[in-house]
């Protein structure tokens, strides 16, 4: 169902060129410098080996470590690949995190995406979801447990599917804990909801939903700072390489469950259009399609977002970013300084960070100062949030995974091979 990227989709690359072929490239090769200036003091982007897609991050929890683990949408090597980080900036690609296909879904083409790690009464709780391209085949949100980060991880089976909300497009799953209770916040293209879980949370609460954000929006994630909750989502063309339009749009509440409102104090439930709320991450002509985010608060309290970009200028493939979130003085998150994605940027955890730093370097060239030179302008009522003079100030290595075989795939193969399949249903040209 629906269209695939390239007219090669994942699992077609998958038999096409074998797990073989895909591991001769180096698809899981360790992030690596690509820059001259090499340092203990900053780091490049992009950080991560590619096909982490939807990328969602978690401190080790056992007291003889303190790694980072990533994990990202499914590719044709991996049914959820892991990698490793001592920095959030150095990663290394470990290991899958599940070894098969969950087995509470019998279409071939159905992916595992988006996952959600958590440490909860435990264990580590990885939620994923389980869908094909569109949302009208019964999608849902399922969990796997293990007790080490780098799994292997168990399936659980599913938290919940459509037919058991009576909502479409049970993806793009967010867990949170609030005052001691379970939730979960999903939703793409249908808007962005959440429903309470049961205890274990590994079940839904019947007659708990809420809605959150309008349609054409997906991946939303929250964090608390400032007095306030913050819903970060996406908007935009995902899984389309260089004429993908992704973004990441925000909205504050006062109360986890809402209303949400945007910088211009519009409802977020109101907003229906692709990319008509704030920006607050857009591309630039090096960095293709921000989106899909998760947040990371460091030892020092800074808040780091990773996310993934569908492009580079030097490949069309996703690969995983990171960059500082500061606060304006009316408590906005104002992303890598200035809603661009960094070319270079001070070390998380550092606890210094200035944008007038010869640490920090903007990916934003003369005369380009959004995604529309390579993705299509935005519309009318798209805005770039603007930091104000008084963004805090607070405090990751050289991270450009190297990929040296990867032109023997082709074009095609390998934006399937970092794509995420896609979570938009069919549609026509917007």
């Amino acid at each position: 169902m629906g269209r695939d990227s390239g007219g090669v989709n994942r699992r077609s690359v998958l038999k096409t060129i074998g797990a073989g072929a895909v591991a001769a490239t180096g698809s899981v090769a360790t992030s690596g410098t690509a820059a001259a200036d090499e340092s203990d003091e900053h780091y490049h982007n992009p950080v991560g080996p590619i096909g982490f897609g939807d990328v969602t991050v978690i401190r080790d929890q056992r007291e003889d470590s303190d790694a980072y683990y990533a994990y990202g949408t499914e590719t044709p090597q991996d049914i959820v690949p892991i990698a490793k980080s001592d920095d959030l900036a150095n990663w290394e690609y470990i290991a899958p995190a599940l070894e098969s296909s969950p087995d509470w879904r019998d279409e071939e083409d159905a992916g595992v995406w988006a996952p959600d790690i958590n440490y909860y009464d435990g264990q580590y709780h990885l939620y994923y979801s389980y869908s094909t391209w569109g949302s009208q085949d019964n999608p849902g949100i399922g969990l796997a447990t293990a007790d080490s980060p780098d799994g292997p991880f168990e399936d659980q089976g599913p938290v919940f599917r459509n037919e058991d909300l009576g909502m479409t497009n049970c993806i793009d799953g967010e867990f949170r804990v609030v005052d001691g209770t379970p939730y979960m916040i999903w939703g793409s293209w249908y808007g962005i909801h959440g429903v309470e879980l049961t205890d274990s949370a590994d079940d839904y609460v019947p007659g708990t939903t809420f809605h959150l954000a309008g349609d054409k929006r997906e991946g939303g994630m929250i964090v608390e700072e400032n007095g306030y909750y913050y819903l970060f989502y996406s908007t935009g063309h995902c899984c389309d390489g260089y004429d993908s339009t992704y973004e990441v749009e925000v909205g504050r509440a006062e109360s986890f469950t809402g209303p949400y409102y945007n910088q211009n104090g519009t409802d977020l439930r109101d907003l229906n259009e692709h990319r008509n709320g704030v920006a607050v991450l857009s591309g630039t002509d090096r960095f293709t399609g921000p989106g899909h985010n998760t947040a990371y608060q460091d030892e020092n309290g800074d808040w780091w977002m990773l996310y993934h970009v569908e492009a580079t200028a030097e490949r069309e493939v996703r690969t995983m970013m990171v960059d500082r979130i500061q606060w304006d003085e009316d408590d906005w998150p104002v992303v890598a300084c200035n809603g661009h994605p960094s070319a270079k940027s001070p070390m998380p955890g550092s606890g210094e960070f200035d944008c007038e730093s010869d640490a920090f370097e903007s990916s934003v060239s003369a005369g380009t100062a959004t995604a529309a030179s390579t993705a299509g302008a935005p519309t009318s009522e798209t805005q770039t949030a603007t930091p104000a003079e008084t963004a805090t100030s607070s405090g990751t290595g050289d991270g450009m995974s190297v990929l040296g075989g990867v032109a023997a795939l082709g074009a095609a193969a390998v934006g399937a091979l970092g794509s995420r399949g896609g979570s938009e249903p069919e549609r026509s040209d917007e």
